[in-house]
């Protein structure tokens, strides 16, 4: 055995790496985090997207259930039959909302413009993070809109702007094609 150890490691030599070896294990780390990072991130804001949107689907059938049951849009969240619990502020992402509640990241609102032939929908939007301003949208009625959709939202005016490029949330996260740009917002349609 002393024959063996001896042959691969010479008395004298120190086992171990080169300072070259350990700078290029180094530079392959730094690559691997690099490229893994970035999608990460997009994993993450997937993540939150897919909650908010839960929330607003379910708030979007609450609207639409007052709808059917009153033959007009509710203009504040206290018409819904939801617990409101998780959401206390009042942060807006929208500045032109009816009502307005926020949980400290995203901002739930409802818009009924209806008697002055606008909107009526419930929009939830980014407070925060690196996608601030972008949302979902689900309404009702819209002029320029499908109705009963849920939309991809990146607001450019009239409350929290999206700061990053056109397509950078709607399009890149989810694939969502564009479809216009109407009130203070550019829609993609969500697949």
């Amino acid at each position: 055995m002393n024959k063996i150890y001896q042959k691969t490691y010479p008395a004298g030599k120190n086992a171990g790496f080169t300072l070259i070896e350990l700078l290029v294990v180094v530079l392959i780390i730094g690559i691997l985090a690099a490229i893994a990072l970035p999608q990460y991130t997009k994993a993450v804001e997937k993540s939150r997207a897919a909650q908010a949107l839960a929330v607003l689907k379910s708030f979007g059938q609450a609207y639409q259930a007052y709808y059917m049951a009153n033959g007009d849009y509710p203009t504040s969240f206290d018409q819904l039959d939801l617990d409101m619990s998780a959401w206390t502020g009042n942060e807006r992402w929208f500045s032109g909302a009816t009502d307005t509640r926020s949980n400290g990241e995203w901002s739930l609102q409802i818009i009924n413009q209806g008697n002055q032939g606008g909107a009526c929908g419930v929009y939830i939007g980014r407070l925060t993070g690196e996608y601030k301003g972008a949302g979902f949208g689900f309404f009702g009625k819209v002029p320029g809109y499908d109705t009963d959709t849920v939309l991809c939202l990146e607001r450019v005016n009239s409350g929290v702007v999206f700061q990053k490029a056109e397509g950078d949330y709607c399009t890149k996260l989810f694939h969502a094609p564009f479809l216009n740009a109407v009130g203070g917002t550019r829609a993609y349609t969500m697949p």
